[in-house]
């Protein structure tokens, strides 16, 4: 059975389209191959939507977990879909606030493992991000992300709709609607993570995934999995 059958609330939250192999898909490689480095630790899950993989990391065995989400009624919904399901209150909190004005405080919670799921290429502020996740104390950045396809370190600028759940918030509230947003290549994910002091692994699909419906952009490489590792003296 696929992760998220047994758990169909989050079919019902999730806002974007319902895929379910692309569900189960992205639960294998992100969380269950990475059982064993999330067991007991403490996770920030940067723009959380509707709890789906903060659910996930702690099914995995994580002992707790920061959902932080600028949309409020995301995260109303993680707010009630954790009790459906029994999880107790004591290893979860989900946060209504902008990623950035978080990240930005002056003195951060610390964690484990931080996720980036979904959401590197709904911002133009990748460094900024990277450079206050660092002072997280982490051990470990988890990134799922759309990736443009240039072999140079670049992050190719354009434009989306606030105003659609699945796409960037507008962090300014200038209400324009439409927001500046970047895709950035590999080579630009691995010269900032470098710059940070990680080392930068692409975990491969195609090694590991048999049926790639709803997941075709992870076949043609237009997205992928990383895996950003602390380096240690």
């Amino acid at each position: 059975m696929r992760f998220f059958d047994q758990y169909r609330r989050f079919y019902e939250t999730t806002g974007t389209l319902l895929k379910p192999n692309r569900f189960q898909q992205r639960w294998r490689i992100i969380i269950d191959e990475n059982k064993a480095v999330l067991r007991g630790a403490r996770v920030l899950d940067i723009a959380s939507h509707d709890g789906r993989w903060s659910f996930a990391v702690l099914k995995a065995g994580a002992s707790y977990v920061e959902g932080v989400e600028a949309r409020p009624e995301l995260v109303a919904r993680a707010r009630h879909t954790f009790p459906y399901y029994g999880i107790a209150q004591s290893a979860y909190s989900f946060l209504c606030q902008d990623a950035l004005q978080y990240l930005a405080a002056s003195r951060l919670p610390q964690f484990d493992i931080v996720l980036l799921l979904g959401f590197f290429y709904h911002t133009l502020k990748h460094l900024e991000i990277l450079e206050n996740v660092e002072r997280t104390g982490a051990r470990l950045i988890i990134i799922d992300t759309g990736v443009a396809a240039d072999e140079e370190p670049v992050i190719r600028v354009g434009l989306e709709d606030a105003n659609d759940i699945r796409n960037a918030v507008d962090h300014r509230s200038s209400g324009a609607g439409m927001v500046p947003v970047g895709l950035p290549s590999r080579e630009a994910l691995r010269l900032m993570l470098d710059w940070i002091g990680f080392d930068f692994g692409e975990i491969d699909w195609r090694d590991r995934v048999a049926d790639f419906t709803e997941c075709e952009d992870y076949y043609s490489g237009a997205r992928g999995t990383f895996l950003a590792a602390r380096r240690t003296l």
